[in-house]
């Protein structure tokens, strides 16, 4: 596993490191604290891209999906929602929940702050949850 990568679409808003050197652990971070870690189109795909290549690298144990910052993940960046949900939405392979779904490596959630909408569904997708006293979950689906 490289010690570090991400996609050219999203530069380093979404970190994949080993939790420390030579570790079987890896840490994805979601990377943009300034904006709550909302998410943007280019960055569900590298994150969707980053499980699929963890699940099929056989030097990972497990993975921590954590976000850098006060918020794990604020859900989809409204400002850019237009762009989020252009072209098929339901392509499994841009759509990190069903990539974490598929992952054989079990996932786990360090949340602290706040996981809203997408991101809430993100943490769901954890096979195991570790909240700190910080963490709000919350679906707006509901309002």
């Amino acid at each position: 596993m490289a010690a570090s990568s991400s996609s050219a679409d999203s530069g380093d808003l979404i970190l994949v490191e080993p939790a420390r050197p030579g570790s079987q652990v890896i840490v994805v971070t979601i990377n943009r604290p300034d904006a709550l870690n909302a998410l943007t189109r280019p960055m569900m795909v590298s994150l969707a891209a980053a499980f699929r290549r963890l699940d099929a690298d056989d030097g990972v144990a497990a993975v921590v999906l954590t976000g850098r910052g006060r918020s794990f993940c604020s859900g989809v960046d409204l400002k850019a929602a237009e762009e989020a949900f252009k072209g098929d939405v339901n392509d499994p392979a841009a759509n990190p929940v069903i990539q974490m779904e598929l992952c054989r490596k079990p996932i786990v959630g360090a949340v602290a702050g706040f996981a809203v909408t997408a991101g809430f569904e993100i943490a769901l997708a954890c096979d195991l949850l570790v909240a700190g006293r910080s963490a709000k979950f919350l679906d707006t689906h509901a309002k």
